[in-house]
């Protein structure tokens, strides 16, 4: 069974953080390597609730040739 300074230790290594526990290794991410799929993603839902917005107030505003929704 280990004993309390063991699991102390353990404890405290968890809680650093992963550059804490490895110092000794740098990642730099190159060009090739950074793909921001996720922004993407965000742009283009955004575009669609744009579009899909823009769509739908044009027929209300436009589409019984009426200036307004309220005739």
């Amino acid at each position: 069974m280990p004993d309390e300074s063991s699991q102390s230790a353990d404890l405290a290594e968890y809680d650093k953080s992963w550059e804490q526990r490895n110092p000794e290794i740098v990642r730099e991410i190159t060009i090739e390597e950074y793909k921001p799929v996720g922004t993407l993603v965000i742009a283009l839902i955004y575009l669609v609730i744009i579009v899909v917005m823009w769509i739908f107030m044009y027929f209300i505003e436009f589409g019984g040739n009426a200036p307004s929704i309220i005739d």
